[in-house]
């Protein structure tokens, strides 16, 4: 679109295209190679990056990822990308942190552009430029740790990790099948608040299940006690095993009164 409006033809003789997960895209247009990406995928193609080196850093320090463009060799250009950090991270970061959650960023964004969102974040432990294939690797050695991994993710590459954490969680609307399809849980909605949310609900519902055992096993043993102390009827210990059953409804429902979450 912005090519049409500043009146740029579009090409149409391209053959060749390939994308390498974790580095970019290339392709052969009019039988010249054209590469888009990062700086590991310009390494390997052989292409000078010094020229932007400067330029490169100063965009990584803003939190943002560097990609180039390169013909034949020849470097064409440089521009940047970035995901805005949206206003209710920093609290959910904040919640997660009180509940003693470890957090660790895990991206395939170069280490400099890491380090600068996770400290605008308040994360102190990054895992940068890792490869798609490799997040599983790094969900694993956290694992053997002795951590219980959960994993938020939304893309494509972030699927092996998603289905190898212990908990994967989907965040987003946006979020592509795969991913929704290989996480345990899904929230299709575009607020990291939902996270803390959402273990605030595991742990209550864990809470009432421990709740709702201890009460069967108490009045179902409560009433074989009395029924072979002082022989009470048949009709009273059944009445007594359904009054448990109704107990263990009415604790459930308590779940209704969760504090919501909206949407």
């Amino acid at each position: 679109e912005e090519a049409k409006a500043r009146g740029i033809p579009l090409v149409s003789d391209v053959t060749g295209f390939s994308a390498t997960a974790g580095g970019g895209v290339e392709a052969l247009v009019h039988g010249s190679l054209v590469c888009g990406g990062n700086a590991r995928l310009m390494g390997q193609k052989n292409i000078d990056l010094d020229q932007y080196h400067s330029i490169a850093q100063r965009l990584a320090e803003e939190g943002k990822t560097p990609l180039y463009f390169a013909e034949s060799g020849r470097l064409l250009g440089i521009f940047a990308i970035s995901d805005g950090i949206k206003d209710t991270s920093y609290t959910a970061i904040r919640e997660l942190q009180e509940m003693n959650v470890k957090l660790v960023l895990l991206t395939g964004d170069n280490a400099r552009t890491a380090r600068a969102i996770a400290q605008k974040l308040g994360i102190t432990e990054v895992l940068s430029d890792v490869l798609p294939q490799d997040k599983e690797s790094c969900i694993a050695r956290l694992q053997s740790e002795g951590h219980c991994v959960a994993m938020v993710g939304d893309g494509i590459n972030d699927a092996p990790a998603l289905a190898y954490a212990d908990v994967g969680i989907s965040l987003g609307s946006k979020s592509t099948d795969i991913a929704m399809e290989t996480s345990d849980v899904v929230i299709n909605r575009d607020d990291p608040m939902m996270i803390p949310e959402l273990r605030r609900l595991a742990r209550a519902t864990m809470r009432i299940v421990q709740q709702n055992f201890a009460m069967v096993i108490g009045i179902n043993t409560v009433g074989l006690i009395l029924g072979a102390a002082s022989g009470i009827s048949v009709l009273a210990s059944a009445l007594m095993h359904n009054m448990s059953t109704i107990l263990v409804v009415a604790n459930s429902l308590r779940l209704m009164v969760f504090p919501p979450m909206e949407g």
